[in-house]
């Protein structure tokens, strides 16, 4: 009998601490192979997802008898890098026993009700502030600045010049500093009050400079977010809570044409302000606010959050080190352990080949997605009134909603990728064909819901990368925020596709359609890829820093 944890070699006998075995019956030649993986009796001290028992065995109805009559193994966890001095003194239970279950359970909880409501919250009036232009549009924004639909799209576009630029050093900056409730919440209060700044302006191009600064500021939020999340969790439990996270920015498009109905239709000269003023000046004070409270409440990384106890703390951070077999810090990518530099982990992002297929999947997605940037624009263009083009933008909003979370969940819980994220651009790609192919109203709307059906897998997209970069911390927070540019570049032009060609905008329409391709192509070639280094893993080859041994493999 042979204890292995992956890739065992037949007829060894691996020295694995175990409960002894008492008596095993029908053990034979080495011709037939029956692998059963017991993880309740032989938790892993590596990280390693699973932990294989190997037996020969002469047919597939041998009787096997194991007697359980004694448990010596003591778990020894796995090192904790520059915490394993604070650490040294905590004792856990070994991962797999109800114990360690249900001490896992209780911190995920707390963690759980402690950083999700917040950020989604602070989502929510992330993307208010950065999309309310376009419903800003529906009021009297352009009479009122003197500006024609080519300036209006380049106040929308340069957003995102400023979001690009700051990206990278921004989510750097904030996994060198390691304080994500003070660094988060500090950009929020800037863009809340840029955001409310808009309500004041008088001219385009104070509109374009507030909005360059407004990208600067916001760039630090969605990839640090992510970044955020995975210093908190496994790769099996990221991408149900980056989904949750991300369906703030779908309620946010489904609440926003509320909003802005509501404000509107009744502030128009309250106080002498047009009510596209109000609609800045609103969100901005709301996003200030609750920028306040993100202060005080969110908590850091485990290792440093003061409400937990120093178990919890310790469990926290171990259960990082078991997930992929390596601490969840800098020195664990860094050569001779010590710690890597923001431009080393800048670099090995760069060198990283899947940081490139990621871009370009990103950017291609993002493409096809830009359409929310304008999403009120193409529902008015089927002829409703202000106020129920709207109401009418809720509906694709709250189903991608429900659509994401779900399908986010099934991915966890399933522990694949690839398919849950094939899902989204497929079915935009057969509603933006039907968008241009059909003039009937009612279609045509229901293509509206459906093309938002991209963003089903986006959050997916974003769990995928870091499931497969892990280590260092800093080369993930690098590889997240220069992943993020190319998800963002295409907002720059995108909006220039829609300025002219309603109602059937067959240039935007088409244009997406190509790009969508090329995503799900994009995902084909990454599909094969992770799965040709972890055949390079099997062989017992290290891979992008990562020790075979360790169990660790891509995820796909």
């Amino acid at each position: 009998m042979t204890s292995c944890r992956s890739g065992p070699s037949f007829g060894a006998f691996c020295q694995l601490s175990r409960p002894r075995l008492d008596r095993v019956r029908g053990i034979g030649s080495e011709g037939s192979i029956k692998r059963l993986c017991l993880p309740e009796i032989y938790p892993t001290t590596s990280g390693a997802p699973n932990t294989y028992l190997v037996m020969d065995q002469k047919d597939e109805n041998v009787h096997l008898e194991v007697g359980l009559t004694e448990t010596t193994t003591k778990y020894e966890r796995p090192h904790l890098g520059k915490w394993e001095e604070k650490f040294q003194d905590v004792q856990l239970p070994a991962p797999g026993t109800e114990e360690r279950k249900r001490l896992e359970k209780k911190l995920k909880l707390k963690i759980d009700f402690a950083i999700l409501p917040l950020v989604i919250l602070m989502y929510i009036l992330n993307y208010l502030d950065r999309n309310n232009l376009a419903s800003a549009k529906l009021g009297t924004i352009m009479e009122d600045l003197d500006i024609n639909s080519s300036e209006f799209a380049t106040a929308q576009g340069v957003l995102f010049i400023g979001y690009i630029l700051a990206s990278v050093p921004s989510n750097i900056l904030l996994e060198r500093i390691g304080k994500p409730s003070k660094y988060l919440p500090t950009a929020m209060l800037c863009w809340g009050l840029l955001s409310t700044v808009v309500g004041a302006i008088h001219n385009f191009g104070s509109l374009v400079a507030i909005r360059v600064l407004l990208g600067v500021f916001e760039s630090a939020f969605y990839p640090g977010v992510i970044f955020y999340l995975s210093c908190w969790y496994t790769r099996r439990e990221i991408a149900k809570r980056s989904s949750l996270f991300v369906a703030g920015s779908w309620i946010s498009g489904a609440f926003s044409g509320l909003i802005a109905y509501g404000v509107l239709d009744n502030m128009q000269g309250v106080h002498g302000k047009a009510a596209w003023r109000w609609l800045f000046i609103i969100e901005g004070v709301a996003t200030m606010g609750v920028a306040l409270i993100a202060l005080v409440v969110l908590p850091d990384i485990p290792a440093t959050t003061w409400w937990l106890s120093k178990e919890e703390q310790c469990l926290g951070v171990v259960r990082m080190a078991e997930d992929v077999g390596a601490a969840d810090d800098d020195s664990s990518g860094a050569a001779s352990g010590e710690e890597a530099s923001a431009w080393y982990g800048l670099r090995l992002a760069l060198k990283d080949e899947k940081v490139l297929l990621f871009w370009v999947l990103l950017f291609a997605t993002c493409v096809a997605a830009g359409v929310n940037t304008v999403f009120p624009q193409i529902v008015d263009s089927l002829g409703y009134s202000q106020a129920k083009t709207l109401l009418m933008t809720a509906p694709p909003w709250l189903l991608v909603t429900i659509t994401s979370v779900l399908n986010a969940f099934h991915s966890d819980i399933t522990g694949e990728r690839f398919w849950h994220i094939v899902y989204g651009p497929s079915v935009s790609l057969i509603a933006f064909i039907l968008g241009i192919a059909t003039t009937k109203t009612a279609a045509r709307y229901v293509c509206m819901m459906l093309i938002l059906q991209i963003y089903s897998s986006y959050s997916l997209m974003y769990a995928w990368v870091v499931n497969n970069i892990p280590r260092p911390p800093v080369k993930r927070a690098a590889a997240v925020a220069l992943i993020n540019i190319g998800a963002n570049i295409p907002n720059i032009w995108v909006p220039y596709l829609y300025a002219t060609g309603a109602p059937h905008f067959y240039v935007g329409f088409g244009v997406c359609i190509a790009f969508l391709v090329i995503c799900i192509s994009m995902l084909f070639v990454m599909r094969f890829h992770l799965a040709r280094l972890n055949k390079k893993l099997d062989r017992g080859e290290w891979v992008d820093g990562m020790d075979p041994a360790t169990g660790f493999r891509f995820f796909y």
